[in-house]
């Protein structure tokens, strides 16, 4: 049985085919749509999502990095946390979101979750180290999207924008734990999601 979470809730599922995608799971199993497939191969970043698995560096926490769901499989997702761009709709809204708005970061939209998703795990990352990431750091971010229409002016000075302002989640957001035990309810985990109960 593959246990993990999913924005936030519990998932655990059996018999599943090794050769499933993230992505397709995603989209045909959970309906959550907001993750686009654009090739399919691992190079454009249209399906990017944000996977949180221990930390090896800080004992106790979580470390969230972006993932081409397109090619990594749900067996992958054992003992983690799953982070979409469906979950990004709570209030308030993230950063980055704001400013791909402000910028005109976005004009077809299609490559745009991918990128969310990016600098949302950039964003992530650096407010849990305490810094703010140069240039550098933010093209590295983004060296797995591609985007056609917009340009990446606009995407980048988002970035920038959004890197130097802290977010919290709004009250009952359980999308985003640093903790490692990914507590669900009465301090549920991927590898024991019902304490003190038969799994």
């Amino acid at each position: 049985m593959i246990r993990f979470y999913l924005n936030g809730q519990l998932q655990k599922l059996n018999q599943v085919d090794p050769n499933l995608s993230i992505l397709d799971w995603l989209r045909t199993r959970k309906r959550l749509t907001g993750t686009k497939e654009g090739c399919a191969s691992g190079d454009c970043g249209a399906c990017t999502v944000v996977i949180g698995s221990p930390d090896p560096e800080q004992s106790g926490q979580l470390r969230y990095d972006s993932v081409n769901s397109c090619i990594a499989l749900v067996g992958s997702l054992h003992g983690k946390h799953l982070v979409t761009v469906d979950a990004l709709t709570q209030e308030p809204a993230h950063p980055v979101q704001k400013e791909m708005v402000e910028c005109h970061g976005a004009q077809c939209g299609f490559c745009t979750p991918g990128i969310i998703m990016s600098l949302f795990a950039l964003h992530t990352e650096s407010a849990a180290n305490g810094s703010i990431p140069d240039d550098e750091a933010l093209l590295e971010a983004l060296s797995g999207n591609l985007c056609r229409c917009t340009g990446y002016r606009p995407i980048i000075e988002a970035g920038r924008r959004a890197c130097v302002q802290t977010w919290e989640p709004g009250t009952g957001n359980a999308v985003l734990s640093r903790s490692s035990a990914l507590s669900g309810p009465n301090g549920a985990t991927p590898n024991n999601p019902a304490p003190g109960l038969a799994a």
